[in-house]
């Protein structure tokens, strides 16, 4: 799974693991009922306390939550599900 930094938005400087096939992250933002949008980049950056290159994904745009209509959580069953 690639590691990722977030760059630009409510959650800069945020990092995380996603899927291969993963180019667009949705993620929820500072403002009150607000969506961040972050698009895969070709750029690679070091995070503090890791050993491999973060992609970047850079903030493109924000959107309603509400006005939202095609988005995909697949869920993963964790212990107990």
């Amino acid at each position: 799974m690639p590691f990722v930094v977030l760059r630009g938005g409510s959650r800069d400087g945020e990092s995380t693991t996603v899927d291969e096939h993963v180019t667009r992250l949705y993620a929820a933002s500072a403002a009150p009922g607000m969506v961040d949008i972050y698009e895969a980049t070709t750029e690679t950056a070091d995070v503090r306390g890791n050993d491999e290159q973060a992609i970047v994904y850079e903030f493109v745009d924000q959107e309603s939550a509400e006005e939202m209509t095609h988005l995909h959580m697949p869920h993963t069953p964790g212990p107990g599900h």
